[in-house]
């Protein structure tokens, strides 16, 4: 039926804090300032990275369900994302030379069509190059997706997904995957459990939408491998494997990256820290939440591409 929806070091994770894992966030700055952090904290408040303490799987007995990380909740325009290179990771507003960077709004959508995020405990190593498309190597980032379920999320947000398939883009020759997962407690996610499952029209518009948003600000289509084709979730499962043995070999300093790894809870790893610890007392204290800043206007413009 189909539904419509809109190795190295030995390292050991804490399992014990994510039985029952709280998550809280700590934020900095206003929204739409380039002042503006989000710190993942444990449920003790102690500061923890969305990349590397966050467990792939919520319950590593069950392998179906994983965790995500929103970066960019549905209909904004906001890019946001984690931040590599940053002890922890938190969550920044990206830059470029014209300012803060905001994504246009492809008719008929407002900003991203699904909740954008990542996989954590995950990593597209650009060091290595896909085998069938010959792309040079990963994006250097965790692996990316799009949360279709109906909720609309919030950045740090740290949902229980089921990957149901996936696209292989192409960006500046870099292999790029878009997964497609659903949030479990969607009322539709118990149907849903493959690419084919998805409505073809819904399939049609983030294909589309992954084609050309990039094109308003003057930029190419980006390209897809395997013909564009989406791939299923068997394939998808296969590529959880692969990307978290890269980021193992990255955690426990097997491959060398300018990424931070500083984590609180893989045991074993060379920049593992306790949570007195000087990196941990570095991170910004919160603050009171401050009103978001004003967008660009052309936020509010459609592009008709």
């Amino acid at each position: 039926m189909k539904i419509s929806t809109t190795i190295g070091v030995l390292l050991t994770v804490t399992s014990s804090v994510f039985a029952s894992a709280e998550y809280k966030l700590r934020q900095v700055g206003a929204l739409n300032t380039e002042e503006y952090r989000v710190y993942l904290e444990n449920e003790n408040g102690i500061p923890i990275s969305p990349f590397h303490d966050v467990p792939l799987h919520p319950d590593p007995e069950n392998t179906t369900v994983y965790n995500m990380i929103v970066e960019i909740p549905r209909w904004k325009n906001a890019k946001l994302e984690i931040n590599r290179e940053s002890n922890f990771n938190h969550i920044f507003h990206d830059s470029n030379e014209n300012g803060l960077r905001y994504i246009s709004n492809i008719f008929p959508s407002k900003g991203y069509p699904a909740n954008y995020g990542s996989i954590p405990q995950t990593w597209e190593d650009p060091n290595v190059p896909h085998p069938d498309i010959g792309t040079k190597g990963g994006d250097n980032d965790p692996v990316d997706v799009l949360d279709i379920g109906q909720q609309v999320g919030y950045p740090g947000q740290v949902k229980q997904i089921k990957l149901l398939g996936g696209l292989l883009m192409i960006d500046d020759g870099e292999t790029d995957w878009k997964l497609i997962g659903i949030d479990i407690n969607d009322e539709r996610a118990p149907n849903l459990n493959d690419i084919n499952d998805v409505d073809s029209e819904v399939l049609n518009f983030i294909k589309h939408w992954l084609t050309v948003y990039k094109v308003p600000q003057g930029k190419s289509e980006n390209e897809f491998g395997y013909d564009g084709e989406f791939q299923d979730s068997e394939r998808i499962q296969e590529l959880m494997d692969e990307t978290h043995s890269y980021w193992e070999a990255l955690v426990n300093g097997t491959t060398k990256s300018e990424i931070s790894t500083v984590n609180l809870n893989i045991k074993g790893s060379p920049n593992n820290v306790g949570p007195s610890s000087k990196e941990i007392k570095k991170v910004p204290k919160g603050e009171k939440l401050r009103p978001d800043a004003p967008v660009p206007d052309e936020t509010q413009e459609w592009s008709f591409v």
